[in-house]
């Protein structure tokens, strides 16, 4: 089957959800529903199983059967890289979302499987290509997005909800209200330090970077 050019294509972008691969079965979240399905490699399955239409499947195939997937779904968009790459089958998705002008992306995933993997996903959202997007990783009860100066805190229903803050870049300072331990910007906040796990979400809260990139994950205690 031939595939079509990108320029041959038409995509609606605006709620754009990525479905991760891995090892266990993504739960779906509450919010409005995707105008484009890109799927990571066996995120396929996941997408599938989930009950979602898939518009496009990105990755090396080392995990599906490229021929199954095409006689599966004639419309389907496929981007096949070859297995010694130097990205990940998630960080492909994401370019592709990028190529095609999402910058409201949803990533949905189960979690689980390798450590590293795991790291360097939710690593991933604070990277300089996507950092300045708005990109929510969603795993379960938890909700990851990366924040820097100008960036705006906009996770909806969030009090009650425990919450980390992890600083990625030396010098960081972040402000807060709304929070049970506030940080305001005199507050030194090290690299990769544990001061902001677990702080609760006690109000409706403002959570401002002046300087750095933080990685929140937000994590409500309803599910």
């Amino acid at each position: 089957m031939s595939q079509p050019s990108l320029q041959d294509l038409s995509f609606d972008p605006a709620r754009t959800w990525v479905i991760d691969g891995g090892p266990n079965l993504p739960s779906l979240p509450n919010i409005e529903p995707p105008t484009l399905v890109i799927a990571a490699d066996v995120g396929y399955l996941h997408a599938r199983n989930l009950g979602l239409h898939v518009d496009v499947v990105v990755g090396d195939f080392d995990s599906l059967e490229r021929e199954n997937l095409e006689m599966t779904n004639s419309q389907l968009v496929i981007e096949e890289h070859p297995a010694d790459k130097d990205e990940s089958d998630l960080a492909l998705a994401l370019n592709f979302a990028r190529t095609v002008g999402a910058t409201n992306i949803d990533i949905i995933t189960g979690g689980g499987g390798r450590l590293d993997h795991l790291l360097v996903s939710s690593m991933l959202l604070a990277s300089d290509e996507n950092v300045d997007q708005r990109i929510v990783t969603h795993c379960g009860a938890s909700r990851v997005m990366a924040l820097k100066p100008g960036k705006a805190f906009d996770l909806s229903d969030v009090v009650g909800s425990q919450i980390s803050m992890i600083a990625l870049r030396s010098n960081s300072r972040i402000s807060t209200t709304g929070l049970r331990w506030n940080l305001s910007l005199a507050d030194a906040f090290p690299i990769f330090s544990s001061l902001g796990l677990s702080n609760e979400i006690t109000d409706y809260p403002t959570i401002e970077v002046d300087h750095g990139v933080f990685l929140l994950v937000v994590t409500s205690r309803d599910l």
